[in-house]
């Protein structure tokens, strides 16, 4: 089969590299504008308008142009394979709409985990089994500048330069260190495991920007370890999906992984809890990722990472309530009735919260400038 690839940076070049290794696969034109050869064009039209090439794999990123070539790529009758996971949170399913009424593949294993083969393996999952909950750490960029932090005593922008030096974190990072990135990659996990879609800007989303070394010092004494999660719960037909830091136990699965590494887990009502962990992004294993969705192009019933009956769902997360970390300036103000513990450090007040709710919480750190606050994992 002979396909195209939309863009050749890091994860374009390494789809090329593996695609050359495979007996029955050719890359017969790239969309690069950067360099000149053989298979270069700068012709979107080029690829769109050739009948030999059956697949295209878009690598390029961002939300525009990237949808209007989705479009052009499916109406002329190719299938299409993307790592883009702003373009499937966004547009995920009416492409999925224009593919079948095309008879084309809208595949995106690899927008969700990089590497790590999730999105595929949830699917599955809810082909045969009630999947009640699902989450993770989605995001390797948070993940590595926690690590540092924690295990080399690093602050904050120290470890996000790092980051930066070793290309884990683009120039602007707050795609990442915001939670926008894990709340995207959580709207895929939503409509792939649970058949719904949700509409990114309805998950309440903490990130990590604001987080300081007092915060790490705080999660170390009550013997936990800090990391950015997300998660959906699914119960009584609606759906409670959030992002937010969490205290977690120091033998929880969360807690040993390290560096930029990810892991994604789901909890069916009849296989229990499975776990996924390895490279959540990188030019091999997310290029192996959109390696095995071109193969199963080829295999019955794997054109599409959602059914039919995917229909749209308002989060609601009412029912959905815990304890909480919380670091303030003494100055703001903070309900005394949601107080179980309180103490002063420096110019700040930290804080542990009753079990209250997201809208709650969301609600008291509206508009505090530099408040941190993330979910306390209970024993079991």
């Amino acid at each position: 089969m002979k396909i195209g690839i939309l863009g050749m940076g890091t994860i374009g070049s390494g789809v090329y590299e593996l695609a050359g290794k495979i007996k029955g696969l050719e890359v017969k034109k790239v969309l690069e504008k950067r360099f000149e050869a053989p298979y270069t064009t700068t012709d979107i039209e080029d690829i769109a308008s050739d009948p030999e090439i059956k697949l295209v794999v878009e690598t390029m990123g961002g939300l525009h142009p990237a949808y209007e070539y989705a479009v052009r790529m499916i109406e002329s009758g190719k299938h299409y394979v993307t790592a883009n996971k702003l373009l499937v949170s966004a547009y995920g399913q009416q492409l999925t709409a224009l593919a079948r009424s095309k008879g084309k593949a809208f595949l995106y294993s690899a927008a969700c985990g990089g590497g790590i083969p999730f999105l595929r393996n949830l699917q599955l999952a809810r082909e045969g089994d009630c999947i009640e909950e699902a989450g993770g750490i989605l995001n390797g960029t948070t993940n590595f500048i926690l690590d540092c932090m924690q295990s080399k005593g690093m602050d904050y922008h120290a470890a996000l330069a790092e980051a930066q030096e070793r290309g884990y974190a683009e120039r602007d990072s707050s795609s990442d260190t915001d939670g926008l990135d894990t709340m995207r990659k959580l709207v895929l996990v939503c409509s792939v495991g649970f058949g719904r879609i949700v509409e990114p800007s309805k998950i309440p989303v903490f990130g990590i920007t604001s987080i300081s070394s007092i915060d790490i010092e705080q999660a170390r004494s009550m013997g936990r370890c800090i990391r950015l999660c997300c998660t959906v719960k699914a119960k009584d037909g609606s759906l409670c999906a959030y992002v937010e830091p969490r205290f977690c136990l120091k033998d929880s699965p969360e807690s040993s992984i390290r560096s930029n590494v990810n892991y994604a887990w789901y909890r069916g009502k009849n296989c229990g809890v499975i776990g996924f962990s390895g490279q959540g992004a990188g030019r091999y294993p997310t290029a192996s990722n959109i390696i095995r969705d071109i193969l199963s192009v080829n295999s019955p019933g794997c054109l599409y990472m959602t059914d039919e009956s995917c229909s749209s769902v308002e989060p609601d997360c009412t029912a959905e309530s815990h304890r909480y970390y919380v670091r303030i300036s003494k100055e703001a103000s903070f309900p005394e009735s949601l107080i179980s513990r309180r103490k002063e450090s420096g110019s700040f007040s930290l804080i542990e919260t009753i079990a209250i709710s997201l809208k709650t919480i969301h609600s008291l750190l509206e508009g505090i400038a530099g408040a941190f606050a993330a979910g306390i994992e209970e024993d079991a």
